[in-house]
């Protein structure tokens, strides 16, 4: 089974995956969404990157920026990353996706490669918005996962559980 954090933005939901990756010390492959700073002059915001998990902030896709939210440019970036979910992950790894999103929803090859993983065996791991669309409905709705919600009142506790969860799908 894979686990997905789901709660809203800024409650911790990637700290807490961090927290438990660092804990299990096993390769990760995946994704990271990162939004970065607004270089000097930038006045459509900050810009969001989609980052492979093991290459952090090397080979980024722009996905948009805070301040524009650009849905086609988005889903552009999203199928292009596509196909590097579907790539074989080492041995004994963790398949990170953090983030899930709105953004997202349009972009059909990306949505699928998303619900290819999560069909597969190399346990995911993913932070999850509890935003209503049909893509993330899906997601949180998959068979193979398990739903952890998330909240500022919980989220120290919920480490202990989602550690010893995932200690048992990397078994």
């Amino acid at each position: 089974m894979h686990c997905l954090i789901v709660g809203p933005p800024g409650v911790g939901k990637s700290t807490l995956i961090c927290r438990v990756l660092r804990e299990l010390a096993l390769p990760v492959a995946g994704f990271v969404t990162k939004k970065q700073p607004a270089p000097a002059g930038e006045t459509r915001g900050c810009p969001v990157y989609l980052y492979p998990a093991d290459e952090a902030e090397k080979d980024g896709a722009l996905v948009c920026y805070c301040g524009q939210k650009n849905l086609e440019q988005a889903r552009e970036a999203f199928d292009r990353f596509a196909p590097r979910l579907l790539e074989e992950a080492a041995p004994g790894s963790v398949f990170l996706m953090d983030e899930l999103g709105f953004l997202e929803s349009r972009a059909q090859a990306f949505c699928s490669a998303v619900l290819q993983r999560l069909d597969g065996d190399v346990p995911v791991i993913a932070a999850v918005k509890d935003r209503e669309t049909p893509f993330l409905a899906q997601v949180r709705a998959h068979g193979n996962c398990r739903v952890f919600p998330i909240s500022r009142e919980n989220r120290d506790a919920l480490f202990f559980d989602v550690l010893e969860f995932m200690k048992q799908q990397t078994r």
